[in-house]
């Protein structure tokens, strides 16, 4: 369809986990998020998207990959996947 508007793509950020250390890097990726959600005019609130990883990887005890997929309104999904 011309002059049809194509909805922006999710965020994506992908985090490595270990159970000794959490999730490395942490405020660095929270930080590379913060800019590319101000870049697209996405909604994010940092401080539930710390909560919303801790709660995921909470109890886990083996190395994992955390991927938060972040949508327009700041809804957030979060995969957490065993190494």
């Amino acid at each position: 369809m011309v002059g049809r508007m194509q909805r922006p793509r999710d965020l994506e950020e992908v985090m490595r986990f270990d159970p000794e250390e959490g999730i490395a890097d942490l405020d660095q990726h929270l930080d590379r998020l913060r800019d590319a959600a101000a870049a697209q005019g996405f909604k994010f609130d940092r401080h539930d998207a710390r909560n919303e990883l801790q709660a995921a990887t909470f109890g886990k005890r083996r190395p994992a990959t955390a991927r938060l997929l972040l949508s327009p309104t700041g809804a957030m999904a979060i995969e957490v996947t065993v190494a």
